[in-house]
Protein backbone atom coordinates (compact mmCIF):
# COMPACT_ATOMS: atom_id res chain seq x y z
CA UNK A 1 0.00 0.00 0.00
CA UNK A 2 1.39 3.54 -0.94
CA UNK A 3 2.08 6.00 2.02
CA UNK A 4 -0.30 8.04 2.70
CA UNK A 5 1.09 11.91 2.78
CA UNK A 6 1.67 13.69 5.71
CA UNK A 7 -0.50 16.83 5.16
CA UNK A 8 -3.94 17.26 4.67
CA UNK A 9 -6.56 20.33 2.78
CA UNK A 10 -5.81 22.77 5.71
CA UNK A 11 -1.95 22.23 5.00
CA UNK A 12 -2.07 23.10 1.31
CA UNK A 13 -4.29 26.17 1.60
CA UNK A 14 -1.67 27.32 4.88
CA UNK A 15 1.16 26.76 2.54
CA UNK A 16 -0.60 28.38 -0.77
CA UNK A 17 -1.39 31.58 1.32
CA UNK A 18 2.21 31.76 2.61
CA UNK A 19 3.29 31.56 -1.00
CA UNK A 20 1.21 34.30 -1.70
CA UNK A 21 1.56 36.70 1.16
CA UNK A 22 5.46 36.55 0.66
CA UNK A 23 5.73 36.17 -3.84
CA UNK A 24 2.27 37.43 -4.92
CA UNK A 25 -1.12 34.80 -6.15
CA UNK A 26 1.45 34.42 -9.56
CA UNK A 27 3.36 32.73 -7.71
CA UNK A 28 0.94 29.59 -6.26
CA UNK A 29 1.19 26.93 -8.30
CA UNK A 30 1.64 22.88 -7.91
CA UNK A 31 5.42 23.27 -7.43
CA UNK A 32 5.41 26.07 -5.55
CA UNK A 33 3.47 24.33 -2.75
CA UNK A 34 4.67 20.53 -2.98
CA UNK A 35 8.24 22.90 -2.77
CA UNK A 36 6.70 24.99 0.53
CA UNK A 37 5.54 21.41 1.91
CA UNK A 38 8.98 19.85 1.09
CA UNK A 39 6.90 17.05 -0.74
CA UNK A 40 6.72 16.15 -4.18
CA UNK A 41 4.45 17.81 -6.79
CA UNK A 42 3.38 14.23 -7.06
CA UNK A 43 2.47 14.07 -3.81
CA UNK A 44 -0.31 17.01 -3.58
CA UNK A 45 -2.26 14.78 -6.47
CA UNK A 46 -3.16 12.44 -3.55
CA UNK A 47 -5.24 15.47 -1.78
CA UNK A 48 -6.38 17.96 -5.27
CA UNK A 49 -7.36 16.32 -8.54
CA UNK A 50 -5.46 19.02 -10.71
CA UNK A 51 -3.77 22.60 -10.27
CA UNK A 52 -7.34 24.19 -10.66
CA UNK A 53 -8.69 22.93 -7.27
CA UNK A 54 -5.62 23.63 -5.40
CA UNK A 55 -5.56 27.42 -6.26
CA UNK A 56 -9.71 27.01 -5.08
CA UNK A 57 -8.70 25.50 -2.17
CA UNK A 58 -6.14 28.67 -1.30
CA UNK A 59 -8.67 30.97 -2.72
CA UNK A 60 -11.83 29.81 -0.61
CA UNK A 61 -9.60 29.35 2.81
CA UNK A 62 -8.62 33.33 2.93
CA UNK A 63 -12.54 34.03 2.41
CA UNK A 64 -12.97 36.45 5.47
CA UNK A 65 -15.91 35.59 7.58
CA UNK A 66 -19.24 37.62 7.90
CA UNK A 67 -19.20 39.30 11.48
CA UNK A 68 -21.75 37.07 13.83
CA UNK A 69 -24.08 38.75 14.75
CA UNK A 70 -27.67 38.86 13.86
CA UNK A 71 -27.82 42.27 15.63
CA UNK A 72 -26.24 44.17 13.39
CA UNK A 73 -27.66 45.72 10.44
CA UNK A 74 -27.23 44.82 7.26
CA UNK A 75 -24.84 48.36 6.26
CA UNK A 76 -23.02 48.26 9.41
CA UNK A 77 -21.80 44.52 8.33
CA UNK A 78 -21.25 45.19 5.23
CA UNK A 79 -18.63 47.64 6.38
CA UNK A 80 -17.38 45.65 9.11
CA UNK A 81 -16.43 43.15 6.72
CA UNK A 82 -15.11 45.37 3.74
CA UNK A 83 -12.83 46.83 6.04
CA UNK A 84 -11.39 43.60 7.76
CA UNK A 85 -11.42 41.97 3.93
CA UNK A 86 -9.44 44.97 2.37
CA UNK A 87 -6.71 44.72 5.22
CA UNK A 88 -6.47 41.20 4.44
CA UNK A 89 -6.50 41.45 0.50
CA UNK A 90 -3.31 43.86 1.74
CA UNK A 91 -1.69 41.08 2.77
CA UNK A 92 -2.51 38.56 -0.03
CA UNK A 93 -0.96 40.57 -3.01
CA UNK A 94 -3.04 39.40 -6.37
CA UNK A 95 -5.52 37.30 -4.98
CA UNK A 96 -8.37 39.67 -5.18
CA UNK A 97 -8.04 38.85 -9.31
CA UNK A 98 -8.57 35.50 -8.96
CA UNK A 99 -11.67 35.93 -6.54
CA UNK A 100 -13.29 38.20 -8.45
CA UNK A 101 -13.53 35.95 -11.24
CA UNK A 102 -14.10 33.11 -10.00
CA UNK A 103 -16.02 33.65 -6.47
CA UNK A 104 -18.68 31.68 -7.28
CA UNK A 105 -17.01 28.62 -7.10
CA UNK A 106 -15.78 29.00 -3.71
CA UNK A 107 -18.20 27.79 -1.25
CA UNK A 108 -16.76 29.86 1.55
CA UNK A 109 -16.99 33.38 -0.45
CA UNK A 110 -20.29 32.14 -1.73
CA UNK A 111 -21.45 31.68 1.66
CA UNK A 112 -20.51 36.00 2.48
CA UNK A 113 -23.17 36.79 -0.14
CA UNK A 114 -25.40 33.67 1.61
CA UNK A 115 -25.37 35.31 5.22
CA UNK A 116 -25.48 38.79 3.96
CA UNK A 117 -28.51 37.76 1.93
CA UNK A 118 -29.67 36.58 5.03
CA UNK A 119 -29.42 39.65 7.33
CA UNK A 120 -31.11 41.65 4.31
CA UNK A 121 -33.71 39.19 4.29
CA UNK A 122 -34.29 40.16 8.48
CA UNK A 123 -34.63 43.58 7.33
CA UNK A 124 -37.51 42.88 4.59
CA UNK A 125 -34.91 43.79 2.01
CA UNK A 126 -34.97 40.87 -1.05
CA UNK A 127 -34.65 40.18 -4.05
CA UNK A 128 -32.86 41.99 -6.62
CA UNK A 129 -32.35 44.92 -4.05
CA UNK A 130 -30.84 42.37 -1.65
CA UNK A 131 -28.48 41.41 -4.92
CA UNK A 132 -27.76 44.72 -5.36
CA UNK A 133 -26.71 46.03 -2.11
CA UNK A 134 -24.34 43.59 -1.65
CA UNK A 135 -22.69 43.23 -5.02
CA UNK A 136 -21.96 46.87 -4.57
CA UNK A 137 -19.99 46.57 -1.31
CA UNK A 138 -18.75 42.62 -2.40
CA UNK A 139 -17.63 44.11 -5.57
CA UNK A 140 -16.30 47.38 -4.48
CA UNK A 141 -13.48 45.82 -1.92
CA UNK A 142 -12.56 42.81 -4.47
CA UNK A 143 -11.84 45.73 -7.23
CA UNK A 144 -10.14 48.39 -4.93
CA UNK A 145 -7.88 45.51 -3.90
CA UNK A 146 -7.26 44.39 -7.40
CA UNK A 147 -6.49 47.94 -8.59
CA UNK A 148 -3.62 48.30 -5.84
CA UNK A 149 -2.40 45.65 -6.78
CA UNK A 150 -1.59 46.11 -10.53
CA UNK A 151 -1.16 50.17 -10.24
CA UNK A 152 2.15 51.33 -10.03
CA UNK A 153 3.16 53.03 -6.57
CA UNK A 154 4.14 56.49 -8.70
CA UNK A 155 2.31 57.11 -11.98
CA UNK A 156 4.68 58.80 -15.04
CA UNK A 157 1.95 60.50 -16.57
CA UNK A 158 3.75 61.00 -19.59
CA UNK A 159 0.23 61.59 -21.88
CA UNK A 160 -0.24 64.68 -19.01
CA UNK A 161 3.64 65.97 -19.39
CA UNK A 162 3.71 65.78 -23.23
CA UNK A 163 0.22 67.89 -23.68
CA UNK A 164 -0.97 69.18 -20.31
CA UNK A 165 -3.29 71.86 -22.31
CA UNK A 166 -5.42 69.06 -23.23
CA UNK A 167 -5.69 67.90 -19.30
CA UNK A 168 -5.88 70.87 -17.53
CA UNK A 169 -7.88 69.78 -14.42
CA UNK A 170 -5.57 66.48 -14.10
CA UNK A 171 -3.08 69.15 -14.00
CA UNK A 172 -4.16 70.78 -11.29
CA UNK A 173 -4.44 67.90 -8.93
CA UNK A 174 -1.10 66.34 -10.42
CA UNK A 175 0.17 65.54 -6.55
CA UNK A 176 -3.34 63.00 -6.42
CA UNK A 177 -2.54 61.27 -9.22
CA UNK A 178 0.71 61.17 -9.30
CA UNK A 179 0.66 58.58 -6.71
CA UNK A 180 -2.12 56.25 -5.69
CA UNK A 181 -3.38 56.97 -2.04
CA UNK A 182 -5.07 53.39 -2.27
CA UNK A 183 -5.93 53.68 1.39
CA UNK A 184 -7.71 57.02 1.41
CA UNK A 185 -9.36 56.04 -1.68
CA UNK A 186 -10.75 53.06 0.13
CA UNK A 187 -11.89 54.48 2.96
CA UNK A 188 -13.47 58.05 1.05
CA UNK A 189 -15.12 55.01 -1.29
CA UNK A 190 -16.98 53.13 0.90
CA UNK A 191 -17.97 55.34 3.27
CA UNK A 192 -19.43 57.17 0.24
CA UNK A 193 -20.84 53.65 -1.07
CA UNK A 194 -22.75 52.85 2.31
CA UNK A 195 -23.99 56.04 3.05
CA UNK A 196 -25.99 55.78 -0.62
CA UNK A 197 -26.94 52.39 -0.38
CA UNK A 198 -28.38 53.08 2.94
CA UNK A 199 -30.50 56.14 1.29
CA UNK A 200 -31.51 54.44 -1.99
CA UNK A 201 -35.09 53.90 -2.44
CA UNK A 202 -36.12 50.58 -2.61
CA UNK A 203 -38.01 49.20 -5.70
CA UNK A 204 -40.98 47.25 -5.76
CA UNK A 205 -41.21 43.23 -6.66
CA UNK A 206 -42.66 43.28 -10.00
CA UNK A 207 -46.24 42.22 -9.79
CA UNK A 208 -47.19 38.28 -10.64
CA UNK A 209 -50.99 39.57 -11.06
CA UNK A 210 -51.48 39.54 -15.16
CA UNK A 211 -53.78 41.91 -16.57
Amino acid sequence: MGRHPQFDVDALAEAGLRITSRDSWTAVSVASVAAELSVTAMALYRVVDNAEQLRQVIADSAAPKVPDSSELKLIDALRTWAVNTHQQLNTLPGLASYVIHEWTELPNWLEIVERFLALGANEGLQGSDAVATINAVFAFVLARAQLRDSVRPERRLRPLLEHPERYPFVAKNLTEFRNAHSEAAFKFGLDALTRGLETAPKRRPPSSTRR
